[in-house]
């Protein structure tokens, strides 16, 4: 059964990718059958509820297929694994209160004090897990535990204010205490370009090289789409990029944009950031939203009800840097007046809507937003012309879900679109209707849209 089991995942491989078997299909084992029972095992708890929620299906209608039989399964999360404990818990559904955040696990104390780059605030066990960043934080975790064999180089891409940032230095702080020999960089793309624009002025070039390549075995890189069209600094860096990868040191970047939507930055260089796992971080849904809100309001020491959480909650959707900081533009101005802080006065101080108020009805330019925000996407390129699968499978969501939500006829919808013809918008409902029905993850992520377009008060704002 066993040779069946490989067999049937190994089947499966030319219809969800390599990258795709490799994280998610190749690490679940199976340890024993009793019956049609099967017994399997994943490395985490994470793991193992991604399997269940996204491939579990496909894989047992593979393995119905070449053995005509029809199997349940029980999957047991292997002991001792440092990543089910160690990666950030999810948020507990409300209204309950989440739980505190475990400490970071203990370490023996490194006698090398860590980067200086590196921000003491931005750790693994301070990081709010939700459903848009659950794959970046446990890739970056991974990372941090096993750098360089695992997901190497990690790319993680979404828009301002979302964790990357927070992610790229927990990486680092986990490597230099768990292992305090390893020499880690961590610079800002911009920061990469002043020191090689320096380094030519100056004639510096050894010690440059010698900073990224020689003396170098962990490279943090934030922003790297600072760098497109700058061609020497380009150069400079697929340079040093081929020599830490082919020493297999890890090298994690970030960007605004996934590396094919990065205008002006070299196909080589392209081609080797997707050369291994490539995460997104979308905005924090409300739950997400509640329990960082939780979290801050714990750690500055704000005395905030549950209510007016959730309120604020769906008052700020953008990003967690946002939302964080209008807790504390709040909290201020009511200590400062010396009043309560109260869903009211988060309306008056942010311009939100009155608590219990009707949200206004669902407008297709609060559709193209939404979507937009949730594919770290412009809405001008849903309305353009481009056919890039980035960009056009998003444009039929929007439209889709724009003919589901406001009744607009597919002519308005299409002229909505950039002057679209009322076919296009048509097809692409048609086409987004029949794909949900084989595919889980799509209908999911419609599902998700629809839901925070007809429930969050702020999502027409």
């Amino acid at each position: 059964m066993t040779d069946i089991w490989s067999e049937a995942l190994q089947g499966l491989q030319p219809r969800l990718g390599a990258q795709t078997y490799d994280l998610w299909l190749r690490p679940i084992a199976l340890r024993q059958v009793s019956g049609t029972r099967l017994h399997l095992t994943a490395p985490n708890r994470f793991m193992k509820e991604w399997f269940e929620n996204h491939y579990l299906g496909v894989v047992l209608d593979e393995l119905r297929a070449r053995t005509d039989q029809i199997f349940d399964v029980e999957i047991e999360v292997l002991p001792g694994d440092p990543g089910t404990s160690a990666l950030p818990a999810a948020p507990t559904p409300l209204p309950l209160r989440p739980a505190p955040a475990a400490p970071p696990p203990k370490i023996s104390s490194p006698l090398v004090a860590p980067p200086p780059q590196l921000s003491g605030r931005y750790r693994f066990h301070n990081f709010i897990k939700g459903a848009g960043n659950e794959l970046a934080a446990s890739a970056a975790w991974a990372a941090a535990h096993e750098p360089g064999t695992r997901f190497n180089p990690l790319f993680i891409y979404g828009g301002v204010g979302l964790g990357k940032t927070h992610l790229l230095h927990a990486i680092g702080h986990h490597i230099h205490a768990a292992r305090p020999e390893q020499r880690i960089v961590y610079q800002s793309a911009e920061r990469f370009m002043n020191e090689f624009i320096a380094a030519v002025r100056f004639n510096q070039f050894d010690e440059f090289r010698a900073r990224y390549r020689e003396q170098c075995d962990v490279l943090l890189i934030d922003d790297i789409q600072f760098i497109a069209g700058r061609d020497r600094t380009m150069d400079e860096f697929f340079h040093v990029f081929n020599v830490l990868y082919e020493a297999e040191k890890q090298i994690v970047v970030t960007s605004d944009r996934m590396p094919s939507e990065m205008q002006g930055m070299e196909d080589r260089l392209i081609s080797r950031l997707n050369w291994g796992l490539v995460a997104d971080i979308k905005p924090p849904d409300l739950e997400t939203r509640v329990a960082i809100l939780r979290q801050k309001a714990a750690h500055d020491h704000i005395n905030i009800a549950d209510e007016v959480t959730l309120h604020l909650a769906n008052v700020v959707r953008s990003n967690v840097r946002e939302l964080e900081g209008s807790l504390v533009r709040v909290s201020t101005f009511a200590a400062l007046k010396n009043v309560p802080i109260t869903c009211e006065f988060v309306s008056e101080m942010l311009g939100g809507p009155a608590p219990n108020a009707q949200p206004p009805p669902v407008s297709i330019e609060s559709v193209q937003k939404v979507v937009a925000t949730h594919f770290s996407v412009r809405i001008a390129d849903l309305k353009g012309p481009r056919r890039h699968q980035g960009i056009s499978r998003p444009r039929m969501i929007a439209m889709y879900l724009s003919r589901q939500l406001t009744g607009a006829s597919f002519p308005e919808i299409g002229l909505r679109f950039g002057g679209k013809d009322h076919s296009t918008v048509i097809n692409a409902c048609k086409r987004i209707d029949s794909i949900q029905n084989d595919d889980r993850e799509l209908r999911a992520t419609v599902d998700t849209l629809r839901r925070q377009l007809t429930s969050d008060t702020g999502a027409t704002s």
